[in-house]
């Protein structure tokens, strides 16, 4: 793929559900799909968020997230009590070519919080839901939306935004 395309993006499923680590299996192969040709990897899997890592390969850097976590879900904290099942991550990835050389320029993270609420109906006999995924920025202090949701929804939003960040600990 490497010698056909300016940019190689991999998405593996791999690790351990609800782990918020790498496994060493994990570092192990996404480094190795790095050696291969990868630019960037965008894992997925354990249905929350693992770190991310930059790596330097032939001048170049390479970007590695191990698990972008839950982008819509019914895994809630009131039912498995874990809210990083809540969250997940979208990366927006800035490229530049330059004399025939595509390269990553920028990396920047959008953490995502997914709402659940009951709607009056059921489904095969169960209560529905409507669920919606929102943009953690616009909801925290500062953000377009802040103040038009609940107190409740918007702390779980800002608490959600703020531990993302630092598990994901972005240094480009």
């Amino acid at each position: 793929a490497k010698e056909m395309a300016d940019l190689v993006v991999v998405m593996p499923q791999s690790g351990v559900e609800y782990s918020l680590e790498a496994t060493p299996e994990q570092e192990t192969t996404y480094r190795q799909m790095v050696d291969f040709g990868a630019d960037i990897i965008f894992g997925g899997h354990p249905h929350v968020a693992e770190p991310t890592e930059i790596i330097e390969k032939d001048g170049e850097k390479k970007f590695i997230i191990y698990s972008m976590g839950n982008l819509l879900s019914n895994q809630r904290f009131e039912t498995l009590e874990n809210y990083w099942t809540e969250r997940g991550v979208i990366i927006e990835v800035q490229v530049a070519k330059k004399a025939g050389k595509t390269s990553l320029t920028a990396i920047k993270a959008h953490p995502t919080w997914v709402s659940r609420e009951p709607i009056n109906r059921t489904f095969l006999g169960y209560p529905a839901y409507d669920y919606q995924v929102y943009l953690a920025e616009d909801y925290i202090k500062g953000g377009k939306y802040f103040n038009q949701v609940s107190e409740d929804k918007q702390q779980r939003i800002e608490t959600a935004y703020h531990e993302m960040m630092a598990l994901l600990n972005i240094k480009f």
